[in-house]
């Protein structure tokens, strides 16, 4: 059963990110065209401030796939300095480090959604409100700590 989850999930975060890449390259092609052929001349007013968040959705999720497939950025050069005997542990410290700033970054991000949400700034895209957009944050990060914290116990190959 979890494994089913696990898999629904992957495949749910590989959707969201194809689904992002997609209206970010339709709504950029569309305002490419509407802005440079006909008389008109006009654009999307809405189109730069999507392409924005898309682009900040995009890298949010990217972020979380690269934890999960081990995939992200780190220093390894205690990896490179130490004998092999010490990889195990310098990755736990490593990982849990890696955890914890996520977990801080999750409180800080939480925290200033919740204050978009109580003090409504005008910018937002259509009807949404800004907070609906930046939420991505506090979800993403949380997202990587736990998965940075798991990792500590778990192997990916695992």
């Amino acid at each position: 059963m979890l494994r089913k989850v696990g898999l629904f999930l992957r495949w749910l975060e590989s959707a969201v990110l194809v689904a992002l890449f997609l209206t970010l390259l339709l709504v950029a092609v569309a305002q490419v065209l509407l802005r440079n052929i006909g008389e008109l001349s006009f654009g999307l007013s809405w189109g730069d401030e999507l392409m924005s968040m898309a682009v900040l959705w995009i890298t949010l999720v990217g972020a979380m796939i690269a934890v999960r497939e081990n995939g992200h950025i780190r220093v390894d050069i205690a990896d490179r300095i130490l004998p092999p005997r010490w990889s195990k542990p310098t990755s736990i410290v490593a990982n849990l480090c890696a955890s914890v700033v996520c977990f801080v970054i999750t409180i800080f991000a939480t925290e200033n959604v919740w204050l978009e949400y109580t003090q409504p700034s005008a910018a937002g895209i259509w009807v949404l409100p800004l907070w609906v957009l930046v939420a991505i944050f506090p979800f993403a990060f949380f997202v990587m700590g736990v998965r940075f914290a798991l990792s500590i116990f778990v192997q990916p190959d695992e």
